[in-house]
């Protein structure tokens, strides 16, 4: 359906991508891997589209309802390229995102 309503268009087009994170949502409603796998199945832009669609599978279950197998391997660790920061919590990170998202939409 892709191929047919964008032809001619760069498989990593925004268009092509939003297509499959609206299906890889609907196909895995609040089962992660499902909704994971089922996006990258797709295709096209597969990486970005799939943790597109992980992002917002994984804020609509919350983080205590993400399978332990795609958190645990990170080790709540997150690498930046920051002189003198190379590692941040993923934690404390959450948090400054959740501060920020209540001062913005208060």
């Amino acid at each position: 359906m892709v191929d047919r309503r964008f032809a001619g268009m760069h498989s990593v087009h925004t268009n092509n991508n939003a297509c499959l994170t609206v299906w890889g949502v609907t196909i895995g409603r609040r089962n992660l891997t499902r909704a994971i796998g089922a996006t990258v199945a797709m295709g096209y832009d597969c990486d970005c589209t799939a943790a597109t669609v992980g992002s917002i599978v994984g804020a609509a279950i919350g983080g205590k309802k993400i399978p332990a197998n795609w958190r645990r391997p990170f080790r709540n660790r997150c690498r930046t390229y920051m002189n003198r920061r190379e590692w941040f919590t993923i934690s404390d990170i959450c948090r400054r995102f959740a501060k920020a998202a209540k001062a913005t939409f208060a």
